[in-house]
């Protein structure tokens, strides 16, 4: 398969994968108003990154830059689930870390932008590795904490999350790159956005769905 079509095959896997985000979209905000602060949350974080997703297609499709677009994606979404994860930890240090974690991570990231204003319009790993890396540490306590817990809530969406975001880091950690491991990189990404949002879907339908009557 030559690079062309490796590049054709990514865009369709990410049509699949944003026409399964808007469809998780839909069913979480379906079910908003009785639920928790957490999946109140997560809804916001999904229309959030539908948002800019359908942006940067939209950009792409028409062949104009969109690199600037991760930021907000990167920043947006280490926001978002900082704040899922501080509903999700009782413990006063956890909670006390990622409010810590949160505040330093954006004011590094401003001051970093105020100094290199160039890096806006480029993939920026510094942020990737600022944003990711706690999340996935969060990840890691949530399973931890929900090993021997009754409460199963969001261990689907958690476990999609942790295996997408280590692809991810990885991908745009690799984003200068100029050669086909490039493709093969962004292909890997592309399928396991799928699974990611296929297991939001099944955390949507084991632990939210309304039960019938």
């Amino acid at each position: 398969m030559d690079n062309s079509q490796q590049i054709e095959l990514i865009k369709n896997i990410a049509i699949i994968g944003n026409i399964l985000l808007a469809l998780n979209t839909l069913l979480f905000f379906k079910s908003y108003r009785k639920k928790t602060i957490a999946f109140k949350i997560i809804s916001f974080y999904l229309i959030y990154v539908l948002g800019i997703q359908l942006i940067m297609y939209y950009l792409g499709y028409f062949k104009k830059p969109n690199k600037e677009f991760t930021h907000y994606y990167f920043v947006g979404q280490f926001i978002f689930l900082s704040f899922f994860f501080l509903k999700q930890f009782k413990n006063k240090f956890l909670t006390n870390f990622i409010k810590a974690c949160l505040v330093i991570t954006i004011l590094i990231l401003i001051s970093y932008y105020y100094y290199f204003p160039e890096i806006y319009f480029e993939h920026n790993l510094i942020e990737v590795i600022l944003t990711s890396i706690p999340l996935i540490i969060y990840c890691f306590i949530f399973f931890v904490k929900k090993i021997d817990a009754k409460n199963k809530e969001f261990i689907y969406f958690v476990s999609g999350l942790f295996i997408y975001l280590l692809c991810s880091t990885l991908l745009f950690s690799a984003g200068n790159l100029k050669s086909g491991i490039k493709l093969t990189i962004w292909l890997s990404n592309a399928v396991l956005y799928i699974f990611y949002q296929l297991l939001i879907t099944l955390e949507w339908y084991k632990n939210f769905k309304k039960p019938k009557v």
